[in-house]
């Protein structure tokens, strides 16, 4: 046997070997960075009018059904309901009359869905705004995700429910979450994919639901994610 037929024996057995092997960060991992972001909720009153006050300002915590803002014409809602509820009492008043009075009330006032902070506040008292126009942004912090963009070619090792690993950009720690929501529709596709080698240019967004434990993550922050893929098959 020459020499040099040994050597090629030898390295196709070295090759075989490294290919049936799962390197971290090769194939056995999908590695995605992305950003910190918590459910938000566009508020507005569900009637046009005039902000009449804004009672709430921007990082300021609020409760789930706090008063955060009113309309101009709340008061005068307000004091017709319950003029008809004392009415109602005594029989001068129909039970829709006070539905109709405390839906009137209601829409000329903007109610927090959630306990949550404000993030933004859009509007102040004496604009007029229409039915549903946002007044403020409350954000959800016990609904906290990362946003990653997944290409194509990675999107049949993703299932919902699967579990990653984060790490943030000064956290002492990273933390654990899951797979919650996988786009059906891709992005950042080119005009014209001809090819494999462009269709893998295409991405679909995925959501990754954490619960950060630190106190100094805020939406916003990078993250490098790693998801560990659902299927990685042992090549000979």
């Amino acid at each position: 046997m020459s020499r040099r037929w040994m050597a090629a024996l030898l390295a196709a057995f070295a090759l075989t070997g490294m290919s049936s092997c799962r390197w971290p960060g090769d194939r056995g991992i999908i590695r995605l960075s992305g950003t910190l972001e918590m459910t938000e909720h566009s508020l507005g009153a569900a009637a046009p009018g005039r902000v009449d006050s804004v009672l709430t300002e921007e990082g300021d915590r609020v409760q789930r059904g706090q008063l955060l803002a009113t309309l101009d014409r709340y008061e005068q809602a307000k004091r017709e309901y319950n003029r008809l509820r004392d009415l109602f009492k005594v029989g001068g008043a129909g039970v829709q009359d006070v539905e109709h009075a405390a839906l009137a009330a209601r829409d000329q006032t903007v109610v927090s869905p959630v306990d949550g902070v404000v993030l933004v506040k859009t509007r102040e008292a004496g604009e007029i705004v229409p039915a549903g126009g946002t007044l403020l942004v409350v954000g959800d912090p016990s609904d906290y995700w990362v946003r990653v963009y997944v290409p194509e070619g990675d999107l049949g090792s993703v299932a919902l429910g699967q579990e990653a690993i984060v790490r943030f950009d000064g956290a002492a720690r990273p933390v654990t979450g899951r797979v919650r929501h996988v786009s059906p529709q891709a992005e950042f596709t080119p005009r014209n994919v001809q090819t494999a080698e462009e269709r893998v240019t295409q991405t679909f967004a995925v959501k990754i639901a954490v619960e950060p434990t630190d106190t100094h993550l805020h939406p916003g922050m990078y993250a490098d994610v790693e998801i560990p893929r659902t299927s990685t098959k042992a090549r000979a």
